[in-house]
């Protein structure tokens, strides 16, 4: 009974694939041909509907943009737009863009990252400059964009794979900015009352309340609260946080007359005096980046390392040092830091002291016992 079933089997298939007991040999072998001439045709329209949608480049990629724009903050959003617009313009410029979204491969994103260059100014074009690449920090932050927009499309299902997530990362050496000496900071403090006593005014707020240069530019009057010695402020990590006003950072307020101005007025300004100034920070932090550089470090000859967030890190060595100084445990210097550098471990903290140089040991040459 075993092997009937077999033949029975056997004979189902082969009738089903053509063969017809009726026919001569030629007759059978020209009906399977036509018939797998006509299975290799439905495989082939079957494949070519996989690869074709009603989805072009443009008008996917706006869809992702859409699903997505409302979840970024506005610095982020205004930052991932032009990410995005610079890509849609280079889809544009090689005829990508009204394609079908399932032409777009991983090269074309591979090609674009690779040639992306610095935006260059109108008087830059004028004198013929060369174009410049962006950073690989910068080639990062523009891949992180379009695989946010390409995962959506993915889960969307309009299209079967994230072309960008299998780019790998380039590798980005952060830039270090170098702490002042003790000696610099006063050749600076003399140089700025005469030249830029303004920016001597940014430079405060920086060093007295840690502040980054666009946390500085954000500030408004309505976020200053002189009565409990507070400013609200939107940081890197947190949407607000309060930072203490100490007393040398309460004088330079006092003596700006913030009541003398609308609430909603930003405190730093490139009027020199509060004022409505509806730029994003970054070009607001570059205005005081570039003031720095012509009025500080290239007239005092400093170093390129030498930036505004120097401030900073010389503002920490000193506390670091100071608290040092009085004898207090390595653990309670680190505990009383973090409250005023506001870092969120210690971990982060002990690397960032590293990094500045304020944990370097004392002169340890009497530990030696021989002679180089």
């Amino acid at each position: 009974m075993e092997v009937l079933n077999t033949y029975r089997r056997a004979l189902l298939k082969l009738l089903k694939d053509g063969f017809s007991p009726y026919d001569t040999n030629e007759q059978t072998k020209a009906r399977l041909e036509k018939h797998r001439s006509s299975i290799d045709t439905t495989e082939k329209v079957v494949k070519t509907i996989k690869k074709t949608s009603k989805w072009t480049v443009k008008k996917a990629l706006d869809f992702a943009l859409k699903q997505k724009e409302s979840d970024w903050s506005k610095k982020s959003g205004e930052s991932m737009y032009g990410h995005y617009k610079r890509f849609v313009e280079w889809l544009d410029e090689n005829d990508l863009l009204d394609k079908d979204i399932n032409v777009l491969e991983r090269s074309h994103i591979t090609y674009f990252l690779n040639t992306l260059t610095k935006r260059q100014t109108k008087k830059e074009k004028e004198q013929g400059l060369k174009l410049e690449p962006v950073s690989p920090k910068t080639k990062n932050n523009y891949r992180a964009t379009l695989s946010v927009l390409f995962t959506i499309l993915k889960t969307e299902r309009i299209i079967s794979d994230n072309i960008v997530e299998t780019i790998e990362k380039k590798k980005s050496t952060p830039k270090k900015n170098k702490p002042f000496s003790n000696k610099q900071i006063e050749t600076i403090r003399k140089h700025l009352d005469v030249h830029d006593p303004y920016l001597r005014i940014f430079i405060k707020f920086m060093s007295y309340a840690f502040l980054r240069n666009k946390e500085v530019c954000n500030i408004r009057i309505k976020d200053i609260d002189l009565d409990s010695k507070r400013i609200f402020i939107g940081t890197k990590v947190e949407s607000q946080t309060a930072i203490p006003i100490i007393k040398e950072l309460e004088d330079v307020i006092r003596a700006m007359d913030i009541e003398k101005y609308d609430r909603n007025d930003f405190l730093i300004t490139r009027f020199g005096h509060p004022a409505a100034w509806d730029i994003d920070a970054d070009n607001k932090s570059t205005h005081f980046g570039k003031r720095f550089n012509k009025n500080v470090r290239e007239p005092l000859q400093l170093d390129t390392d030498h930036t505004l967030y120097s401030f900073r890190h010389t503002a920490a060595i000193n506390i670091f040092k100071s608290l040092r100084d009085t004898g207090m445990p390595h653990d309670q210097i680190l505990f009383k830091l973090m409250s005023i550098t506001r870092h969120k471990s210690l971990a982060g903290l002990k690397n960032y002291l590293r990094d500045i140089g304020a944990t370097l040991p004392e002169d340890y040459s009497d530990i030696y016992t021989i002679e180089f």
